[in-house]
Parts: structure tokens; C-alpha cells; sequence
């Protein structure tokens, strides 16, 4: 009986050909989008989750309060905290992880040292809190060398060649900078899931006896290195989280007190860290848990404006098989049959969109991972919960859009069965309903596609304060850091080089901070971004400059120089009016006396405003050098530097990036976000007009002998078209009128988040209705022309 139900199945495949093509490319291309998006999100919520007792593993952060600030929230600490959570029973390990390191030069000697960006110290206990499995080495004596150093296998194959056995790596020679490691440890790559994934791992052992390395871990007040805690199994962490808030108090209560602060410490759960992270310093770029909520519902608006379709052509094309029911019912049919046969049917269909939706992913992986910025391979499909889920979703749909034609034509007497029109009036508000909810979801997607366009393409164009246009900017360590000067003065020769400056970050990046008091009055005081940049720094980036002059650059032994510049945002802080109120006021703690006042830049994404910022120089913390170039010769002139880094650096590879270029990557995933809501947009309209396809396709089938007698009573083509287009043009509007409060309140919401943000515009909302207007009007206009330019003739021929 099955076989013959599969043989009456395909029949009606074939018969209704273009339907059936219609609904299976609408549910396939559903269930594709689905697929998409359903693999980018289980891989943002897995980052951690393969590490071995994650769940026990906590990352200790801080916030501080002042009097002036709000509060601040960092992802680093104070080097003490690990030593002092020890001597709690409920700490099983604690580890530091040190980012002193993390912009340094490899090499094996015998080779140009090459930039590094994921170089990193760390305790010898790393691998007991986070054990990264070992691919060579002791878990519990790589760290503890003074000359030791780990590192991912991709990099030693890298730098030493490829070996079958990863252990032959073991005790080779590496270069970081200038001091010589020996390879104690050789890691397996760690997954791309990952919060931190560093490529070099050094003993923090080889710089304990350091003075600056003494003074920065003993200090309450700074926020220098990242503190991981392993609990024992079964501890509360919130329990614990309420026994160290206040720790530092036990240590330096009385000066946190007299600078009028408040530190408190709180618990981040290790997979935890990268969607709901997002806190200065953090180790890595984190995801946003929001964004993952919002791709989940457009998964969810896709696949049911896929399901609404499926629904919608399913029933339209089961009223014209009335006759066909009531036929078998007649010769004996009983009704659990007819069900039965009406479930295969739309099963049957459900099941092949989901084996092309398979075979769609793995054709597009590839262009998704670009636009995504992933590393998927195809065996990601292969995951248990990924069928499972992606077939249950198919055979549901399959099931509801079986189930109502089924139960409702089998339950009819077959001499009701001749009476299409009884059948139609039931199924027609129920597809009318179906049908606004496409799209309404379609317009929604839309509307939202546009208003994240225009959000970011006003963040790239905002007028930021300075002049980062044909900045090119090149890192400096190593032996480049010893020889700035010459390197400098041999760019500045440079014909199509405009100007040259040093400094220790550019904008863009995460700038140090530091609490700046006025010396003549303590209860003055604010939270200040602090750089240290040259003189040139202003021109090189035309920053305007407001009051007073320039840092002197004179040679100065002690650590900060005596001249200090703030920004226009730090004025009020200090009960400043005017800029020329500042200069020659001196501030606490030996940062300086204020010498010049410039014009606010955003030195951060335009997602935070403008906040008090220190500039000053000390050419022990210059870290890039920026020129202003000629771009009309840009190929010419990056190779011509790179030959003059070469005579002074030559055992460095020349290193460099477009400071526009790096400043954006900031709203990378605002980009991303943009790009997918686009590609899904297209999904879901093109999905909604398949359906609206099929349906006045359907429509025009059915009255056919209507149309057909009314052009033989001198109706006209264009009487025709609209008599046919006006009720499904009067439903897009009605879902335009259901979209919009959605979206604006939607978009609202999410434009909260960003301190300088584009207006909601009324012509978004006209752009988004008018264009679902005018797609679902060619849609619609090729059928229904189609239908009214067939000849009567035909059309009546049977009557």
C-alpha cells in the first residue's frame, strides 16, 4: 500500500509541476538559510565549551567606581589577586595570564624576526586551569623553566619546520625579541571556539627578578594582567564571587578610601566570556550574545515564511483535488487512508527540500564563511544535533501542511467533494492570513537591512576629529624600537611622505588608563586614556589644537615626562571652563603640568563617546610609527620604505597597515551583521514571492472560465490584471502597516547602543513597503497578464 501511496505522491508532483517545483524551491532555500544561520550561532555559544571542566573555570574582573566617573568595568586585575584567592579553600588553582608581550618579533636567529601578535606570559600553572592538550612537554613543568616557552604546533612547524613527532621541537632555540627561549612545551592548535588562543606561551618564572615586572604585579591599584580561577567541583561561584568583592580592601582599603574609589571584583564563567564580555582589555574580539538572539529570530522568520509558504501552496493545490477525493471515497477509500496519503505527499516533499538544503550548504560553505568570517568545514552537518534538528523542522512542516487538507477533504461527503467552491471558502482567509505574515516578517527583515547599512556607513563617514586618511602606520618593536629615530628621519626624506610621527597606540586601539588628580585640589580627579605620542603626532593626524603648545620633547630619564596635554572632554572634571584655564596646572603623582589643550577625537568606536584623554611623550613607550603619505603613488612608495627598513632593521620583516582600514575593522561585527541581514532579507522575499507566485498562479487557474467569460464580455487586459492584483496587493500593504511599528520599535532599541547613531527616517519605512510593493507587483503582474492575454477560446472550450 506505502509503494503505491509514494506512486499516486509523484503523480501529483508531476501534474502540478510548477507548483510543486514552487513549494519545493521555497522550503529548500528556507531551510538552507536555516542551516546558515543555525551553524554560525551553535559555533558563537560553543567558544570554551571543548575545554576539559569548563564550567569550573572563572575569569576574576574588576569595577571601578569614582566620584566623577561612571563606573569602569575591566577585564584585567591587579597582579596580587592570584596569590591572594589562594588562600581560599574553595579555589582549587588560580593563574595569570601577562599581555605585556603580545605585540613582539620571532625568530630562530638564522632568520628575519617576524611580528607576533599572540605572544603571551603566563604562571606555570596555566595548563592545571586551562589544560590546552599537549602535544609535547609536562603539563606541570613546561611553564616552570625560566628559559621555557610553549607554543601552538602550527607555529614550531612554522618556524622549525614540519616534523612527524612533535616531541623532536622540544629544546629548540626560539628568539622572542632579544632574549632566547627554549621550547618546553609544543601545543595542539587550539580551536578557532576559543576566548584566548595564544601562539607563544613564556614562563612568567624568567621575569620575576625584573623591577618593573615587581612593581607592576604589587600594585592594588593597577589592572596589568588577567586572573584565572579554577573552583573545586560543586563550589557555589556565587557564594564565593560575595567573599571577594571587597578583597582588595584587606590590603589598601585606606588609600582606596582616601582617592574616593571602589574596587569590587566579580566572576565571569569561562564560556561565558565571549558573547557576554565586554569589558576594557579583553584578551580577545567578543562576540555580542544580542546579535546571536537576533540571527536566531531571523532563523526563525525565514524558516516560517518558508513553513507559511509550503502551508499556504500545500492546501491551495489540495482544493483542486476535491473531485479526485471524493472519486476514491465513492469506490471505498477510508478516510485514514485519504490522511494517510495527503501526509506522504507533503512528507515526502519536506524530506527531499532538506536533503537540497544539505547539498545547497555545502555547495555555498565556502562564500558563507567569507561573509561570516568562520572556518567551517563541511562535517560541521554531520553533528547529531544538527540533523536532528534540521529534519524535525522539515518533517513538522511537511506534517502541518499535510494535516489540514487531509482531515478537512476526508471528513467532506463525496457528493460535497463536486463543490470546490465549499473547500475554497474555508481554506481562503486561512492563506490570506498566511500570507501577511510573510510578509511582514519579508518587510521587517528589510527594513532592518537598511537601517544597520546606514548605521555603519554613518560611523565610517562621521567626522571623527582627526584626519586618518592615507595614514599608514607601521608597528615597531624589537630593533625597530631601539633605532625609531633613524628610522623616522630616513622616512622623513621621502618625497611622497607628508609627515612622520611615533606613538604608543593609534585610534582605534585600546589605550591605557590611569586616574589623573590636580595637585591643588585631590578632589579633582577623573579617569584619563593616556598616549604617548611626539610632536608630530597633532600634524600627522591634524588634530586641531585649542590652547597652549606641544609636549617638549627634550631627553627626560624619569618615566613620565613633565609636560602633559588633555583633551577638551576632561575640562569639566577638573572645574575647568575654558581651555586656557588648564595650562600650567599641575596634576598628582608626577604626571605633569598641563602645557596644551586640543580639540576632542574619537580615539574608539563611535559606539562610546568622547572621554577624558592624556597625551604626552616618552620615547620608551612608542610602540607604531604613522607617515602621511602621497596615495597616488601608495604601491611605489610602501616598497620604498620597505627598502629603507631594510638598511636600518634588516633582521626585521617590514610590517604595515592603513590606519582607515584598521579603524573600521572595529565595526567588523556591525559589518557582519549587516551582510547576513542582507543575504537573509534576500531569502525571505524571494521565498514570500515564490509563494505569491504560486498562489496567483493558482488563482488564475481557478478562474480561468471567469476570465475567460469576461473577456468575451469586452473586459480588458488591464481590468483583468487588476481584478486578479488588487487583493494580494492590498495584503502586502496590510503587513506593511503590521511591519513597521515592529521595526521601529526593533531598530529603536538597537540604535540605543551606540552613542552616535542615524536618525529612523521615514523614507526607511517607505523604501522597505514600496519595494515589497513593487516586487509583489511584478510578481503578481506576470501571472495575472499572463492569464488575461489567453485566448477565451480555450477557456471555454470544455463548457
Amino acid at each position: 500500500m506505502f509503494k503505491s501511496q509514494l506512486k499516486i505522491a509523484w503523480r501529483s508532483f508531476q501534474k502540478n509541476i510548477t507548483h510543486s517545483l514552487l513549494n519545493l524551491a521555497g522550503l529548500t532555500m528556507g531551510l538552507t538559510a536555516c542551516f546558515f544561520i543555525a551553524i554560525y550561532v551553535t559555533d558563537e555559544y560553543s567558544y570554551d565549551k571543548w575545554i576539559p571542566q569548563h564550567a569550573d573555570v572563572y575569569r576574576i574582573a574588576e569595577e571601578v567606581k569614582t566620584q566623577t566617573n561612571e563606573a569602569l568595568r575591566f577585564s584585567s586585575t591587579p597582579g596580587n589577586l592570584q596569590s591572594a584567592v589562594m588562600v581560599y579553600p574553595q579555589v582549587a588553582a588560580a593563574t595569570r595570564i601577562f599581555d605585556y608581550l603580545s605585540n613582539s618579533v620571532v625568530s630562530t636567529g638564522t632568520q628575519q624576526q617576524i611580528p607576533e601578535k599572540a605572544v603571551y606570559l603566563a604562571d606555570s600553572n596555566l595548563l592545571e586551569v586551562l589544560p590546552y592538550p599537549l602535544l609535547a612537554g609536562n603539563v606541570r613543568t613546561a611553564l616552570n623553566e625560566t628559559d621555557g616557552i610553549v607554543l601552538t604546533a602550527a607555529k614550531a612547524e612554522k618556524y622549525f619546520g614540519k616534523e612527524n613527532n612533535a616531541s623532536k621541537y622540544l629544546n629548540k632555540i626560539l628568539t622572542v625579541g632579544e632574549k632566547h627561549y627554549r621550547v618546553t612545551g609544543v601545543l595542539k592548535d587550539i580551536p578557532f571556539n576559543t576566548y584566548f588562543r595564544p601562539d607563544f606561551i613564556i614562563s612568567a618564572v624568567s621575569f620575576r627578578h625584573l623591577e618593573w615586572f615587581k612593581r607592576n604585579n604589587d600594585n592594588w591599584h593597577g589592572t596589568v594582567v588577567q586572573t584565572f580561577v579554577r573552583l573545586k567541583p560543586g563550589i557555589a561561584a556565587a557564594a564565593f564571587e560575595k567573599q571577594i568583592r571587597y578583597l582588595a580592601y584587606q590590603y589598601v582599603g585606606d588609600q582606596i578610601k582616601a582617592n574616593g574609589q571602589v574596587y569590587t571584583y566579580f566572576l565571569q564563567s569561562l564560556a561565558d566570556l565571549h558573547l557576554h564580555s565586554h569589558l576594557r582589555y579583553e584578551l580577545s574580539k567578543t562576540g555580542d550574545a544580542y546579535y546571536m538572539r537576533v540571527l536566531s529570530f531571523v532563523a526563525l522568520f525565514i524558516v516560517l515564511i518558508a513553513g507559511i509558504n509550503f502551508v499556504n501552496l500545500a492546501t491551495a493545490k489540495a482544493t483542486t483535488r476535491a473531485k479526485e477525493v471524493g472519486v476514491r471515497k465513492v469506490i471505498g477509500a477510508k478516510r485514514s487512508q485519504l490522511i494517510l496519503q495527503f501526509m506522504i505527499e507533503a512528507v515526502t516533499m519536506s524530506s527531499i527540500a532538506f536533503l537540497l538544503s544539505i547539498l545547497l550548504v555545502v555547495v555555498f560553505l565556502p562564500s558563507f564563511n567569507h561573509i561570516a568570517d568562520k572556518n567551517f568545514t563541511p562535517g560541521i552537518l554531520l553533528q547529531p544535533g544538527m540533523i536532528a534538528a534540521g529534519l524535525g523542522i522539515s518533517l513538522l512542516i511537511g506534517l502541518l501542511a499535510g494535516i489540514y487538507p487531509a482531515i478537512v477533504l476526508s471528513g467532506f461527503n463525496p457528493s460535497r467533494m463536486m463543490q470546490r467552491s465549499g473547500v475554497q471558502m474555508k481554506t481562503h482567509f486561512l492563506r490570506n492570513a498566511l500570507v501577511v505574515t510573510q510578509f511582514s516578517i519579508s518587510i521587517l527583515l528589510i527594513i532592518a537591512t537598511i537601517v544597520v547599512y546606514k548605521q555603519l556607513q554613518y560611523m565610517k563617514n562621521y567626522d571623527l576629529g582627526f584626519d586618518q586618511s592615507q595614514v599608514l602606520v607601521i608597528p615597531i618593536n624589537g630593533e625597530a624600537h631601539k633605532n625609531v629615530k633613524a628610522l623616522i628621519d630616513k622616512f622623513k626624506g621621502k618625497a611622497d611622505v607628508l609627515s612622520v610621527t611615533a606613538s604608543g597606540n593609534v585610534p582605534g586601539q585600546e589605550f591605557g588608563n590611569n586616574l589623573l588628580r590636580l595637585k591643588s585640589d585631590p578632589a579633582k580627579k577623573t579617569d584619563t586614556r593616556l598616549l604617548s605620542a611626539d610632536d608630530q603626532f597633532f600634524r600627522t593626524y591634524n588634530i586641531k589644537l585649542l590652547a597652549g603648545r606641544l609636549c617638549n620633547m627634550a631627553p627626560d630619564t624619569s618615566q613620565k615626562s613633565g609636560d602633559i596635554m588633555i583633551n577638551e572632554a576632561a575640562l569639566p572634571f577638573f572645574g575647568w571652563k575654558k581651555p586656557e584655564d588648564a595650562l600650567g596646572q599641575e596634576f598628582d603623582w608626577g604626571w605633569g603640568t598641563v602645557c596644551g589643550v586640543y580639540k576632542d577625537f574619537h580615539f574608539n568606536s563611535l559606539q562610546r563617546g568622547v572621554t577624558p584623554m592624556a597625551i604626552f611623550y616618552n620615547p620608551d613607550w612608542l610602540n607604531y610609527i604613522s607617515l602621511k603619505i602621497n596615495t597616488r603613488r601608495a604601491e611605489a612608495t610602501v616598497a620604498n620604505l620597505g627598502k629603507d627598513w631594510q638598511t636600518i632593521v634588516p633582521s626585521m620583516s617590514f610590517d604595515y597597515f592603513f590606519q582607515d582600514e584598521a579603524f573600521n575593522r572595529q565595526y567588523r561585527e556591525e559589518q557582519r551583521l549587516g551582510e547576513l541581514f542582507m543575504l537573509f532579507s534576500v531569502f525571505a522575499i524571494a521565498i514570500a514571492c515564490l509563494g505569491l507566485f504560486g498562489l496567483v498562479s493558482f488563482t488564475a487557474a481557478q478562474r480561468t472560465k471567469e476570465i475567460g467569460i469576461r473577456k468575451v464580455l469586452g473586459a480588458s487586459i488591464t481590468g483583468i490584471v487588476q481584478l486578479l492584483s488588487k487583493d494580494f496587493l492590498k495584503l502586502v500593504v496590510i503587513s506593511a502597516t503590521i511591519a513597521f511599528p515592529l521595526a521601529w520599535w526593533a531598530m529603536s532599541s538597537w540604535l540605543q547602543d551606540f552613542a552616535y547613531r542615524v536618525p529612523l527616517s521615514v523614507w526607511v519605512f517607505i523604501i522597505a513597503g514600496g519595494g515589497a510593493l513593487l516586487v509583489a507587483l511584478i510578481t503578481v503582474s506576470f501571472q495575472a497578464i499572463k492569464a488575461a492575454m489567453a485566448n477565451p477560446v480555450n477557456s471555454l472550450k470544455s463548457e
